[in-house]
C-alpha cells in the first residue's frame, strides 16, 4: 500500500537509543499510516484478551475487537479453548453480540439467519439450504485465530501461521511466574476503561517511561523510589520498576514486607499490552491500550486477584490507578496528541540514560523500533536531502 504523499515522508529510524530521533508526528495521525498498522502490525501479533477464569465453563464465550475485526474465544465442552472471527459466512452478521456469554447449546448460532456453527467453526445448519443449488455446508467454516494461553492470560493471533508467542517472551513471563507462582487460578476483580483521544503509540510511550513521573505523578514517585528504578528492553518485551516505599501519599503498604516485596513492575509485550504489578497486595493488572482509529485508544485496565475479591490495599490500589494516575496519564497523552498536529514539531529524541535509571526512555525507543521493522518495507527507500531523522 503506498503512501499518501502529503505527510507521510521518507524517513529512517537509528537502532541507537542515544542518538535516535523519535517515530514523525505524522505516525500518529495520518490514515494512511495506520492502515498499514492496522494490517502489518495487528493482524499478524499476539494480543491478549483476557483470562481463563472469564470462561469456566464448556460453552462460556468473550468477544473482543482487534482495531476493526471482531472476534470471540470459546471454551469448548472438553475445556480447550478456541478463538474465531466473529463473524456469519453468510451476510456477515456477528455472531455473537455480547462482551461476555455462555452458548444456549452447543451450536453457535446467527442471529440473522441462524446459520449454526459448531465449536470447531464448521457450519452445521443453514435453513433452507436443500433449496440451493450446489450448496455444501462442509466447505463452509468459521476462520480460526491462533490461541496461546500464557500464565492464565488468553492471546490470539489473526495470523495462524505466526511464531509461537511464549518462546518470544520467556524469561519475563518466567520472571512474572516466580512474583505470582498461582497466577493461572486468578480471577477478574474489577477494571476501569478510559476511551481516550490519541494514538495507540502515543499510550504506550506514556505507559514505557518514567522521565515524566516526577513533574506529573507526584504520588507515584513517593510511592516508588526513583533511585531504585530500572529499565530492560530486549525482543518483544520490557521490564520496569523499582522498590515501593511502606508509606507514601498513593497508598499504603502493609508493614514488614521486605525490600524484594516491595517491587513496583510494569511487563510490557508487544504490541499493546503489559501487565502492572502494585506491592502490597496479590493483585495484578492487565493494561490493554488497543488503537480504534488513528487518534483514539480504548485503554482497559483489569485487576486479577486469586479469588477475584480485593483486599483493603487492593481496593486502595484500585482507586489510586482509577481515580488517580490513570486520569494523570490520560490527561498527558491527549494533550501531547494536540501538540503532535503542530507545523513546528516533526521529531523528537530520546533522553536515555545509559544505566537505564528511571527517566531512560530506552524503552519508548524499543517500541518505536519495532514499529519501524514491522513497516519499514512501506517507506520510500530512497531518502531527499530533506528526510527527517532530527
Amino acid at each position: 500500500m503506498p503512501l499518501a504523499d502529503t505527510n507521510l515522508r521518507y524517513f529512517s529510524f537509528d537502532d541507537n537509543p542515544e542518538t535516535a530521533s523519535t517515530l514523525p508526528a505524522f505516525t500518529y495521525f495520518e490514515r494512511d499510516w495506520f492502515e498499514l498498522e492496522k494490517r502489518h502490525i495487528f493482524r499478524h501479533n499476539w494480543r491478549c484478551v483476557g483470562h481463563v477464569s472469564s470462561l469456566p465453563r464448556g460453552g462460556d464465550y468473550l468477544t473482543d475487537t482487534i482495531v476493526d475485526q471482531p472476534i470471540f474465544v470459546l471454551r469448548r465442552r472438553d475445556g480447550s479453548i478456541k478463538a474465531f472471527h466473529n463473524v456469519c459466512r453468510h451476510r456477515a452478521h456477528l455472531l455473537l453480540t455480547e462482551a461476555r456469554g455462555s452458548l444456549k447449546s452447543k451450536l453457535i448460532t446467527c442471529p440473522y439467519h441462524a446459520w449454526a456453527y459448531d465449536s470447531d467453526g464448521q457450519l452445521q445448519a443453514a435453513p433452507h439450504c436443500e433449496s440451493i443449488r450446489a450448496f455444501d455446508k462442509s466447505g463452509i467454516h468459521l476462520d480460526a485465530l491462533k490461541v496461546e494461553v500464557i500464565l492464565g492470560f488468553i492471546f490470539v493471533n489473526a495470523d495462524t501461521e505466526a511464531a509461537d508467542l511464549r518462546p518470544q517472551i520467556a524469561p519475563g513471563v518466567e520472571r512474572l511466574a516466580r512474583l505470582l507462582p498461582d497466577l493461572e487460578t486468578y480471577q477478574l476483580a474489577e477494571n476501569v476503561v478510559f476511551d481516550i483521544a490519541g494514538n495507540w503509540k502515543n499510550v504506550g510511550d506514556n505507559l514505557l517511561e518514567c522521565y515524566h513521573c516526577q513533574p506529573a505523578h507526584k504520588a507515584f514517585v513517593d510511592l516508588v523510589d526513583m533511585e531504585s528504578y530500572k529499565v530492560e528492553v530486549t525482543g518483544l518485551w520490557s521490564w520496569q520498576g523499582g522498590i515501593c516505599r511502606t508509606h507514601n501519599s498513593a497508598y499504603d503498604l502493609p508493614g514488614g514486607l521486605a525490600a524484594g516485596d516491595r517491587e513496583f513492575a510494569t511487563f510490557y509485550i508487544w504490541p499493546d499490552v503489559a501487565f502492572v504489578l502494585f506491592p502490597g497486595s496479590r493483585a495484578i493488572a492487565s493494561f490493554v491500550f488497543g488503537a480504534t482509529a488513528p487518534e483514539s485508544t480504548h485503554q482497559v485496565f483489569s485487576v486479577y486477584s486469586p479469588d477475584g475479591e480485593l483486599d483493603a490495599v487492593g481496593r486502595d490500589i484500585f482507586r489510586y490507578f482509577s481515580d488517580v494516575l490513570g486520569p494523570e496519564d490520560v490527561d498527558l497523552v491527549e494533550n501531547v496528541q494536540k501538540g503532535l498536529h503542530s507545523m513546528s514539531y516533526q521529531r523528537g529524541r530520546f533522553f536515555v540514560d545509559p544505566a537505564r535509571s528511571y527517566f531512560s526512555e530506552h524503552a519508548v525507543h524499543h517500541l518505536h523500533g519495532l514499529v519501524f521493522r514491522h513497516l519499514r518495507a512501506f517507506i520510500p527507500p530512497a531518502a531527499p536531502a530533506e528526510e527527517i531523522n532530527r
